[in-house]
C-alpha cells in the first residue's frame, strides 16, 4: 500500500510541476516567438495591419471582423515613437513586452482623442536608477503624449478596432494604417 501511495504522490507532484512549468513559461515563450516572426516578416519599429490569419494566430480571442494594427518595437538601441491615427469609434491600444506582459493600455474613452503619440523607451536598470537619482538629472522637456518604459527591449504596441461586419474591415484598416512607428523621439521620424 505504501508503495502505491508513494508513486501516486510522485505522479501528483510531477503533474503539478509539469502543469506549472507549462502555464508559467510556455505562453511567454510562444508570444516571444510570434513577436520575433512578425519582426522578421515586417521589420522592427514598423507599423502594419495584421492579416486575419496572423490576427487569429497571435490573438485567438479577438473577433475576426476587427482590425488589428501592430507596431513591433525594439528599444534596445534607443527610443521608439508610436503615433496612432485611429478612426472614430471604439478602439483599444495595448502595449506588450515580448514576454506577453501588458505594460500599458488605453481605449478611446480614456484617451479622449483618436490621434496620439506614445514614446517607448527601455526602463532603466537598478544601477541606472541609482546613478540618475544621485545626479539629479533634469527631465527632458519634450512632450510627445504618453511615455511608456518597457522592462524588455522588444514588444508590441497593438491597436484593435472592432468592425460590426466584414465589409467594413477594409475601410477601417485603411484608416488605422495611417498610424506610424519609428525609431527616435517624436518629430525625428
Amino acid at each position: 500500500m505504501r508503495k502505491h501511495l508513494y508513486w501516486l504522490l510522485v505522479a501528483a507532484v510531477a503533474g503539478v510541476a509539469a502543469h506549472s512549468a507549462f502555464a508559467l513559461f510556455v505562453p511567454a515563450w510562444w508570444f516571444s516567438r510570434e513577436v520575433r516572426e512578425l519582426a522578421d516578416a515586417h521589420g522592427r519599429n514598423s507599423f502594419f495591419i495584421l492579416s486575419p490569419g496572423e490576427q487569429a494566430r497571435l490573438f485567438p480571442g479577438l473577433p475576426r471582423f476587427g482590425v488589428t494594427g501592430v507596431c513591433v518595437f525594439d528599444v534596445a538601441k534607443g527610443n521608439v515613437t508610436f503615433a496612432a491615427e485611429l478612426p472614430d469609434g471604439f478602439w483599444i491600444t495595448t502595449i506588450y513586452t515580448d514576454k506577453a506582459e501588458a505594460i500599458y493600455s488605453v481605449n478611446n474613452r480614456q484617451s479622449g482623442a483618436n490621434s496620439f503619440t506614445v514614446s517607448l523607451s527601455r526602463a532603466p536598470g537598478l544601477i541606472e536608477q541609482i546613478l540618475k537619482s544621485t545626479e539629479k538629472e533634469a527631465a527632458d522637456g519634450t512632450d510627445s503624449g504618453w511615455t511608456v518604459t518597457s522592462p524588455e527591449p522588444r514588444g508590441l504596441a497593438v491597436v484593435w478596432y472592432p468592425t460590426p461586419e466584414i465589409g467594413l474591415r477594409d475601410l477601417a484598416a485603411r484608416q488605422v494604417a495611417r498610424s506610424r512607428c519609428a525609431a527616435g523621439p517624436a518629430g525625428e521620424s
